[in-house]
């Protein structure tokens, strides 16, 4: 047996993949983890910002809002018994360390929160504190009521065998800021004047409020005296208004909340969220608590990046991540992540796939990214038009034949779109390009910005504000073979006849081409090829199985790929699947960004691409040792938007979308 025979048939996964091992291994079996409950603190999101430009730090938001919390960051932290926030979901920043305080003195004495706390936890759409002494039980919870409020209950439980008399306060101060104070009964309005950020803390169950030097001074109830097993509940929302002119509607929205129906309408939203994507989980990794964790913590995580429409986003869709991304939607992560969102919150998946066609320009081109302010937005490239692909993933899992309907005129014309403005010599085969000039801007198209194969790359004008790159890109034209083939079924549903007919034809053009002038016999791989001359740019990174993914490889063509693929000396490192061959020369595994790192989608891409031709065993084994080895994932780490392949170190970008939506994917082999 050769040593790659020896790498590749670990049997632990393959056998209880094929079968489903769920309780056969003769040990008692572990409950499987199926609640709201079950998944504690799979991400450590406890950390307090010291001023409002505070970026690194790991938050939870829900229901789409545009502000998020925090936990206090440990058990001896001033903050303790408080959520961290708001934090302003617009570059804006952190409101506050926290606007809420819970203090209490039991019997004239403080009531020691940090001495006394019992758990901290995030749970999927919940946090909650819990504090413990001889005298009393605190518990507080936060969950959100709207898209733009959050709901707080903090009920106090006298646990001894005596009566206790409680003053209950809240205290809290804004950051530094040219903010304006308003309280009326007892709600607190602090608006910042500069950007018209509004939060309004309506305690709602609180005796009197009053701002002070700047200073929240809240009196919930004083000489509150519980009996024995006699409890309290206070209540206070949150909302954070992006204008303050939209402050009146919010309040008047939820003036009447129900706050403990806002926590079960919470749980039951969460579990059958959770058991939506449980239960598609493939094989194992549906009977193994830690890939169960994992399933969750890309679900929470894709969930704190959803934003509801504001501004100039004018439908819901999702940041690639809530750190360094909170200005925008990218147009193929929300592809990406629609194809994965659909399996917890169809809705949520079918307005991601309509937020980018929003902006869709008269010749049909997408924006490479929609900012909160169109005016930023991006139109100097594109993206991988993944656009069909994402739709058709929604449309397979709710069936919505209107849906589908609606999206197939923009998909055509952004289809057709890279024909008229990205095919230099009109040979039906496509490069990535800019719309003005750059190379900077097509390597952006490409989506794999500083690739070691665009290095020599020079731009061709195709004709007003259409230029090409010099190489026809074997990702590109493996996309556009998938999408043609997407459409064409599109159509057919559609009974669009003569639309479907077109799509197979041009299919079968592309087809050609990529397996007899893109592909490299010497080699044994797929690579871009130059213009003009049709020389191979040889360098092995992770776009050459592309063709794997897209069906467009002939059997022999993806065995030796495959080859590649598996061999330890090339992608199959410590953490496999990187984006360059790990032997070149100018790998760069830690600040290449494109130039070696793992990037999630093109591991789920390769994956996808070897189960095509039924290599399933090779497939189970590199998704289990991705998921064993990418730092954090299986503790309480965010998911990355890349890793190093010899080390499985996180790298860039935490908490990130595409990521969480492919590992979802992966492990529900879909």
């Amino acid at each position: 047996m050769n040593r790659l025979s020896r790498i590749i048939a670990l049997p632990v996964l393959a056998a209880c993949v094929v079968s489903g091992c769920c309780g056969q291994t003769g040990a008692p079996a572990e409950a499987l983890l199926s609640k709201q409950e079950d998944f504690a603190n799979l991400i450590n999101i406890k950390n307090v910002p010291e001023q409002s430009r505070h970026w690194g730090a790991y938050v939870f938001r829900d229901l789409g809002a545009w502000s998020a919390y925090a936990l206090p960051e440990n058990e001896s932290n001033r903050l303790a018994g408080a959520f961290i926030g708001p934090m302003v979901m617009t570059g804006r920043g952190w409101v506050a360390q926290t606007l809420a305080q819970p203090m209490l003195k039991v019997d004239g004495t403080d009531y020691n929160m940090v001495r006394n706390v019992q758990t901290t936890k995030y749970l999927p759409g919940r946090l909650v504190q819990e504090y413990n002494d001889e005298q009393l039980n605190f518990v507080t919870e936060l969950c959100y009521a709207t898209d733009r409020s959050a709901v707080v209950r903090s009920v106090v439980t006298n646990v001894s065998s005596s009566p206790v008399t409680v003053d209950f306060t809240w205290t809290g101060k804004p950051f530094e800021g040219d903010y304006r104070y308003s309280t009326e009964g007892t709600s607190v309005e602090i608006l910042r004047q500069s950007d018209s950020t509004c939060t309004v803390t309506r305690f709602i169950t609180a005796d009197n409020a009053a701002v002070a030097s700047g200073e929240v001074a809240v009196t919930e109830k004083a000489g509150l005296v519980l009996a024995p097993g006699q409890s309290y509940q206070a209540e206070y929302s949150q909302s954070v208004l992006l204008r303050g002119e939209d402050v009146p509607a919010e309040i008047a929205r939820i003036s009447a909340v129900n706050v403990d129906g806002c926590f079960a309408q919470n749980k039951v939203r969460w579990d059958s969220a959770i058991a939506s994507l449980l239960d598609r989980a493939y094989g194992k990794f549906r009977c193994d608590n830690k890939y169960r964790r994992v399933l969750v913590k890309a679900m929470i995580t894709l969930n704190s990046n959803w934003c509801s429409p504001a501004g100039d986003i004018l439908t819901a869709g999702s940041n690639p991540s809530y750190v360094g991304f909170i200005d925008g939607i990218w147009s193929w992560d929300s592809w990406k992540i629609a194809s994965a969102n659909v399996f917890y919150n169809p809705e949520m998946a079918k307005d991601e796939m309509r937020t980018l066609f929003d902006y869709q320009a008269d010749n049909g081109m997408v924006p490479d990214f929609i900012s909160y302010n169109k005016a930023h937005n991006n139109w100097r490239d594109s993206k991988p038009p993944v656009a069909a692909w994402g739709t058709m993933n929604v449309y397979r899992e709710t069936g919505d034949k209107e849906f589908l309907a609606q999206m197939y005129g923009p998909l055509m014309k952004f289809h057709n779109w890279w024909f008229a403005e990205r095919d230099h010599d009109r040979n039906g085969i496509c490069e990535y390009g800019s719309t003005d000039g750059t190379l900077i801007a097509a390597c952006w198209e490409s989506g794999m910005d500083n690739g070691v194969r665009f290095d020599g790359a020079q731009m061709l004008q195709n004709g007003e504000n259409a230029w090409s790159m010099n190489q026809e890109n074997i990702c590109l034209n493996s996309f556009l073979y998938k999408e043609k083939l997407i459409l064409a079924e599109m159509a057919d549903i559609l009974g669009k006849t003569d639309d479907a007919k077109q799509l197979r034809e041009g299919a079968e053009v592309i087809r050609n081409f990529v397996q007899t002038k893109m592909y490299d016999e010497e080699t044994g791989f797929f690579y871009d090829t130059r213009i003009g001359t049709g020389e191979f740019i040889k360098v092995m990174g992770a776009e050459c199985w592309l063709p794997l993914w897209a069906g467009i490889a002939t059997k022999e063509q993806a065995a030796a790929v495959k080859e590649k693929m598996m061999d330890p000396e090339k992608f199959n490192s410590t953490l496999p699947l990187g984006t360059l061959d790990i032997s070149h020369p100018r790998l760069r595994p830690v600040r290449g960004y494109w130039r070696g790192p793992v990037w999630v989608d093109q591991v789920y891409f390769g994956i996808t691409g070897l189960r095509n031709y039924g290599y399933d065993r090779e497939a189970d084994y590199l998704v289990e040792k991705f998921i064993n080895n990418a730092q954090g994932l299986t503790t309480d780490g965010p998911i990355h938007e890349n890793y190093n392949p010899l080390t499985g170190e996180a790298l860039n970008s935490p908490n990130f979308g595409w990521s969480s939506a492919v590992i979802i994917k992966m492990l529900l082999n879909n």
